[in-house]
């Protein structure tokens, strides 16, 4: 079967510390999340220096997918190739202890889809997805949706357009169904890997002033690139009297609008004190650095309107937005989002130097372990759309599951 195939590389270069988590998965315009609902392709934690390669194809196929109702991860189980406008039924064997899933040979239907019938006589999980190396000892089904609770009778239909998105650290484990939040996630990269031209895709991960990027092609050339998550950055702010809260803060907002920032000021009415908070523009990477221009526009005025104190700061990174509920992450000086690392960078302590805590105290524990002589300290068609079923001799052809060939007996 002549198929299309791309590896698409992930490297670290420029990552520094800590390593990030990748979550990668093909997420259809069909997607909605009930009928249709993605997979975490792969998931892979990347360290300065790494380098992992996947492989993509064009052949499309279909499978008995196994949801584990407790963790939600998808195994796919018997599968099929099942190309464009070709249609194929799976069946079940209740004859056999335990029952035997298997499909038969896809056969043409007039539609531009690539369909599973479910003939079970029972409810099924449909899996999607693509098969690499092709007919030979480690061929694979790479699922990437699953149709759930596919009534007997009724289609699932197995193709898609293979929109790869990498986000940094959702908390998924491979193979894990997704849930719609991902779609208001901002990714790293997204593009249909079937546009992007020549066999090999390479996207580098790295750091650029502390933030995130992603870089790789893109179907309309050049190269992608993430765009900051959200940032605000809030300040406590107190006056030497009431009456200057406001002329006070009006003076701050007066010089750091020019850079970009936008405010939001809460009084507690006539009191010393109010609350600043400011979101950041694209090109400031950091709360940190907010902080500082924020003290730079305090010292600038001359006058006592602009003499605050900053007695307290927080912040915050944008993490989801659905359905008109966003996400936010606190972050503080102690975390490594406060000097600008992606909300994916949460292993480790910026107070450690990029370390984590963990490992130093263990170090350090050992340490006194063995200067007291002790060693280490720690070693599109309605449900009753007419079957596929034409008379064939080689209706029965042989089926895969998890990679290994098998004839279904009679």
């Amino acid at each position: 079967m002549p198929a299309v195939s791309k590896t698409i590389t992930i490297n670290a270069k420029g990552l520094g510390k800590p390593p990030v988590t990748l979550t990668l998965a093909y997420i259809p315009k069909n997607a909605d999340f009930q009928t249709v609902v993605p997979i975490a392709w792969k998931v892979v934690t990347l360290s300065e220096g790494d380098s992992y390669s996947y492989n993509w194809t064009d052949i499309i196929g279909g499978c008995r997918a196994d949801i584990d109702t407790s963790t939600g991860v998808v195994t796919p189980e018997e599968y099929a190739p099942i190309p464009v406008t070709r249609s194929a039924d799976m069946l079940k064997d209740t004859s056999k202890r335990p029952a035997v899933y298997y499909f038969t040979t896809a056969t043409p239907y007039g539609q531009q889809n690539a369909r599973v019938m479910n003939r079970t006589k029972d409810y099924v999980d449909v899996g999607a997805g693509f098969i690499t190396n092709y007919n030979q000892a480690n061929e694979e089904f790479n699922p990437i949706y699953v149709c759930p609770h596919v009534m007997d009778s009724a289609p699932a239909y197995v193709n898609y357009d293979p929109m790869l998105y990498i986000w940094a650290s959702l908390d998924y484990a491979e193979s894990e169904l997704l849930d719609q939040s991902v779609t208001s996630t901002q990714s790293l990269w997204n593009q249909d890997v079937s546009k992007l031209t020549g066999p090999q895709i390479t996207i580098n991960v790295k750091r650029v002033n502390g933030v995130l990027v992603a870089e790789g092609p893109s179907a309309r050339g050049g190269k992608g690139r993430v765009v900051p998550a959200p940032l605000v950055y809030k300040a406590d702010l107190a006056f030497a009297y009431p009456t200057i809260v406001a002329s006070g803060v009006k003076a701050i907002v007066d010089h750091l609008a020019p850079q970009g920032y936008s405010f939001k000021y809460t009084t507690k009415g006539y009191d010393t004190e109010a609350e600043l908070e400011i979101t950041l523009p694209p090109n400031v990477a950091s709360c940190n650095q907010a902080e500082l221009d924020l003290i730079a526009a305090i010292d600038a005025n001359k006058t006592i309107f602009g003499k605050a104190f900053i007695k307290g700061h927080s912040g915050a990174i944008l993490v989801a937005k659905d359905l008109g509920l966003e996400t936010w992450i606190d972050i503080n000086p102690a975390t490594l989002q406060w000097y600008g690392a992606g909300p994916g960078d949460t292993n480790t302590n910026a107070a450690f130097d990029g370390k984590n805590k963990e490992d130093i105290v263990r170090a350090a524990q050992e340490s006194v372990s063995a200067a007291n002589g002790n060693g280490a300290a720690s070693s599109g068609e309605a449900a009753d759309a007419p079957s596929a079923e034409i008379e064939d001799t080689n209706k029965f052809a042989s089926v895969r599951r998890g990679g290994r060939r098998s004839i279904p007996a009679f």
